[in-house]
C-alpha cells in the first residue's frame, strides 16, 4: 500500500495535514442509537501494516457516502475529525475512532490489497464449529452458499419480533452448516443472495458465533460483516473446485439431505466431555434462577407422566404449534410463511436423574425421537396411553443429554430443554477427542 503517507498510529486528537492510505476491512449495516434517534454506521479501516481504526458516519453521511468506502476498496483519507474514544467502549473500538462528515477528503486508489485484508482472518473449519458452541467466541468462515430457507418472523424471549433467515454453506469436504442471518442481514445480504443463489456464490463471514440452535449452527451477531464472492485468491480457488465438483453440489442442493438428515457428519464430532468433573451435578442446577445456560449432565431419562401428547402439529418453517391438518399448506400466523406445510413433531416430557437429584425436561424434535425411540408419524397415530412395548419408556444405562437453561412463566425457577442426547459408549471409538455420534 505505499510508505509515503501516515499510517492510522500516526494519526491522533490534534494532528493536521494527515493522508493515510486505507481498505475497507469491514461496513456495517446502519443502526440507530440506543440513547437517542441519531442514526449511525461503523466502518472497519486497515493501513498497510495491518493496524485498524473505527470510524463512523452519522445520519445524512450515510446516505452520501453511499457508494463510497466500498468493502475491500482502497482510499486515500484525510480531515476526518479524530477523537478518544469513549472509555466504555474502548475494548472493543480501540483508543481512537474518525467520524467521516462532508469536511472528510476521499479518494478511491486503484489497488487490489485483498491479500493484506484476507491475511488477517483466522477461518473455522466446519469440524471444529461444536468447539466454540454456546460460546463467546467470534468465529470467522469460509463456504459456498447452496441454499436459501424462507424468510421468518421469530419472536424473541424479551417479545420483540425479529426477522431470519438461514443460509446454507458447505465446504470444500462436503460438509453443510446453516448459517442464521439476523435483522438487517436479511434486508441486505439476504436479499442479493435470493437474487443470485444459482450463481453459487462464495460467503466470507466474520464476527459470527456458534450455537446449539437446529442442533448446531451458526448466527450473525451485532457485529458481523461479509464479503460475498469477494475478490479473494481463495474465493477464485473455491469457485474452481465449486466448478469441478458441480455436478455433487448440484445433487446436494436437489436431494437437500442437508435439511433432515441426522445425525450430520457436522454434529457428530460434537465436543463431548469424557471427565467425571466436567459434567453438572443434577443438584446445582436444581431451582436455577439464570437462564440461558448450558449444562452437560451425565445420567437417565424416564417418562413419569404416561398420559401426556407426544407429538404437535407444527409449521414446516419455523418448528411453531400450528392448528391445521397434516400436509394442508397454509400461512403461518408465526414467522409469516406464506406456504408453510403442517407437520407432526415429537416432543415428550421427563425426568433426568443423576445420582445427586433430579430435574423435569422437555425434549422437543430429534432428541425426542431418539430417546422414544419412534417417530413424529408414528407418534401422531398412536391413539393408545403408550406402553413399553410401544416406545421406550426409560434408559437402563446412562446417557450424557446437553440441556439448556430457559426462563418459564408464572415462575422464577428456570425449565429445561435436552437439545442433545448421546450414548457414552460410542465415545469410546475416539477417547482423546470425545466426538460421538448423537441425537439432535
Amino acid at each position: 500500500m505505499g510508505d509515503k503517507f501516515q499510517l492510522i498510529h500516526d494519526v491522533s486528537p490534534g494532528t493536521t495535514g494527515w493522508t493515510v492510505k486505507v481498505v475497507v476491512a469491514e461496513k456495517f449495516s446502519p443502526k440507530v442509537a440506543q440513547r437517542s434517534p441519531t442514526k449511525y454506521q461503523n466502518l472497519t479501516l486497515m493501513d498497510s501494516e495491518g493496524s485498524t481504526v473505527q470510524a463512523t458516519l452519522y445520519g445524512q453521511n450515510i446516505t452520501a457516502f453511499q457508494d463510497e468506502l466500498l468493502l475491500g476498496k482502497t482510499y486515500l483519507i484525510s480531515n476526518a475529525l479524530v477523537k478518544e474514544t469513549n472509555a466504555e467502549y474502548k475494548a472493543k473500538s480501540g483508543e481512537i475512532q474518525w467520524t467521516i462528515s462532508g469536511r472528510t477528503r476521499i479518494r478511491r486508489v486503484e489497488e487490489n490489497n485483498s491479500n493484506l485484508l484476507i491475511s488477517t482472518y483466522s477461518f473455522t473449519d466446519f469440524e471444529d464449529l461444536p468447539k466454540y458452541m454456546d460460546s463467546n467466541v467470534d468465529i470467522s468462515v469460509i463456504g459456498m452458499i447452496i441454499d436459501i430457507k424462507p424468510r421468518r418472523i421469530i419472536q424473541t424471549r424479551f417479545g420483540k419480533e425479529c426477522q431470519v433467515q438461514d443460509l446454507v454453506l458447505v465446504n470444500k469436504r462436503f460438509d453443510t452448516v446453516l448459517l442464521t442471518m439476523w435483522e438487517t442481514f436479511v434486508d441486505n445480504e439476504c436479499k442479493y443472495i435470493c437474487q443470485n443463489l444459482r450463481k453459487k456464490l462464495i460467503l466470507i463471514g466474520k464476527h459470527l458465533k456458534v450455537t446449539s440452535f437446529n442442533g448446531l449452527s451458526i448466527s450473525t451477531k451485532a457485529d458481523s460483516s461479509f464479503f460475498i464472492d469477494g475478490e479473494f485468491e481463495l474465493v477464485e480457488e473455491f469457485k474452481s473446485w465449486g466448478h469441478t465438483n458441480s455436478e455433487i453440489i448440484d445433487n446436494m442442493i436437489s436431494e437437500k439431505h442437508y435439511l433432515t438428515s441426522t445425525p450430520s457428519k457436522l454434529s457428530s464430532k460434537l465436543s463431548v466431555p469424557t471427565a467425571e468433573k466436567d459434567f453438572t451435578e443434577i443438584k446445582n442446577i436444581q431451582g436455577l434462577k439464570t437462564a440461558k445456560q448450558f449444562f452437560w449432565i451425565k445420567g437417565k431419562a424416564s417418562v413419569k407422566v404416561l398420559n401426556q401428547t407426544y407429538w404437535y402439529m407444527s409449521c414446516n418453517n419455523c418448528n411453531k404449534i400450528s392448528s391445521e391438518n397434516y400436509g394442508d399448506i397454509y400461512p403461518c400466523v408465526f414467522c409469516k410463511c406464506t406456504d408453510a406445510k403442517a407437520i407432526p413433531r415429537a416432543k415428550v416430557y421427563m425426568q433426568l436423574t443423576d445420582p445427586t437429584g433430579y430435574i423435569n425436561a422437555t425434549a422437543i424434535g430429534n432428541p425426542a425421537e431418539y430417546f422414544l425411540q419412534s417417530n413424529a408419524e408414528i407418534l401422531m397415530n398412536q391413539t393408545l396411553i403408550p406402553t413399553a412395548a410401544s416406545m421406550r419408556l426409560s434408559m437402563d444405562e446412562d446417557e450424557i443429554f446437553y440441556v439448556k437453561a430457559m426462563t418459564q412463566e408464572l415462575s422464577t425457577d428456570c425449565k429445561f430443554e435436552i437439545l442433545f442426547i448421546v450414548n457414552p459408549s460410542q465415545i469410546a471409538g475416539d477417547k482423546n477427542t470425545g466426538k460421538a455420534p448423537l441425537s439432535i
